[in-house]
């Protein structure tokens, strides 16, 4: 079986998990429900100790759950929605868990006397955590669109876990139009199901983020209680030192190296929604045309996209990389790959109104691309980390930007 059976995948996200909430972290009223400092600490707590749980067991079961998707699957593959790299696709319990979790925190009430449980209406469960995540024909209620059998599964899997269902029968069958009112608690811990209603909170409550399932990997799953600070939403926000802990540790020293050497030099960091991208620019231009390097961070490894300003230069990087490294930067294998949307596609000799028209010379021979290119060279090679680091030390010297 392939190194990255499903397995690699929940080992992969087990280890993302946020180790700790600060003990100085303090909740805004709306979210507290109740519950003091130390029992927020706990509930959280909890809750991350539930998800390394889940992790673990849905390992365990590497060879019983989503099985003949699961062969597709390839981290290299296509990223499209039914592609063989895409994780949701290949193994959709991915998807299914988070979703039924964060329906029934969001819809549920917590109460916390006598006993900490979550009260749910079975039908608000089958209202629409996310609107704009619902408009994608794969997304389109997931509830909806399980089978009882795919549903009984899922149900079992958070039986397993500790959580129990009262009120209501879910061992042959899960109608949530017939359950009506039922109530969750955990037998493992209390607190369980208050992080639950913490955690799909927090998920849910950050600005601009498009659509929930953006934040299923990066925010739920990792146990990410940090917007719950504000009551204003505010964007999601990622630390680059959490994110890549799954990675080897060459790759996290290079990286933090690299980190602190493009902030030292006054490159500002920004990350993608999904955190699986991470951008230096430098202050003061645009996130494009002012790239230094992009990061790329997920399941098959770390990859490195140097900005290209430079090489419009003579003493620039091209004259050490080695050739298919330049038909990657010269887009000579893919020429209508990476623009920035405003070029007329394969034709970059017409200004692009977008400002990512640009002009080298390598080896004698003219040639113009478009400057928000997106090859990626890999860092598990150690002389390929070398030349990036060379590439962004002279992107920061040498180009006007």
């Amino acid at each position: 079986m392939s190194k990255y059976n499903f397995a690699y995948v929940c080992n992969y996200f087990k280890a993302l998990i946020i180790p700790h909430t600060p003990c100085g972290f303090v909740v805004a009223e709306s979210f507290r429900y109740g519950l003091t400092d130390s029992e927020l600490l706990k509930s959280m707590e909890a809750f991350r100790e539930f998800l390394h749980l889940l992790f673990d067991k849905l390992a365990a079961a590497d060879n019983k759950i989503d099985v003949e998707s699961g062969k597709k699957y390839d981290p290299y593959g296509d990223k499209g929605p039914r592609g063989s790299g895409k994780i949701s696709y290949c193994f959709p319990v991915m998807r299914d868990l988070p979703y039924i979790l964060i329906a029934l925190g969001i819809n549920g009430k917590l109460e916390t006397s006598p006993k900490i449980k979550l009260i749910v209406n079975g039908k608000d469960v089958l209202t629409a955590i996310c609107p704009t995540t619902e408009k994608y024909p794969e997304n389109y209620h997931r509830l909806l669109m399980m089978n009882n059998e795919r549903k009984l599964e899922m149900f079992s899997l958070l039986s397993a876990l500790g959580l129990r269902f009262h009120g209501v029968d879910f061992a042959n069958e899960v109608d949530l139009v017939k359950a009506g009112q039922f109530s969750i608690t955990s037998e493992i811990n209390e607190y369980v199901v208050a992080g639950l209603k913490l955690i799909a909170e927090a998920t849910m409550h950050h600005k601009s983020y498009i659509k929930a399932e953006n934040l299923f990997y990066s925010a739920f799953f990792r146990c990410d209680f940090n917007s719950l600070a504000s009551v204003k939403p505010k964007k999601h926000s990622i630390q680059l030192s959490e994110f890549i802990k799954a990675q080897p540790p060459e790759i996290i020293k290079w990286i933090m190296d690299v980190d602190k050497y493009l902030k030292d030099c006054g490159c500002k960091l920004s990350h993608s929604m999904g955190g699986d991208e991470f951008t230096y620019t430098k202050r003061s231009t645009g996130i494009m045309k002012g790239r230094v390097l992009r990061i790329h961070i997920g399941i098959g490894g770390c990859f490195g996209t140097p900005g290209i300003n430079h090489l419009k230069y003579s003493n620039n990087i091209l004259g050490v990389l080695p050739d298919h490294i330049v038909d990657m930067v010269a887009n000579k294998t893919n020429p209508t790959h990476g623009t920035c949307g405003h070029c007329i596609k394969g034709d970059f000799i017409s200004t692009c109104k977008n400002g990512g028209r640009l002009q080298f010379n390598y080896r004698g021979e003219d040639i113009v691309r478009c400057r928000f290119t997106s090859f990626r060279i890999p860092l598990d090679n150690a002389e390929y980390r070398e030349l990036v680091r060379k590439w962004i030390e002279m992107e920061l010297t040498t180009s006007s930007l």
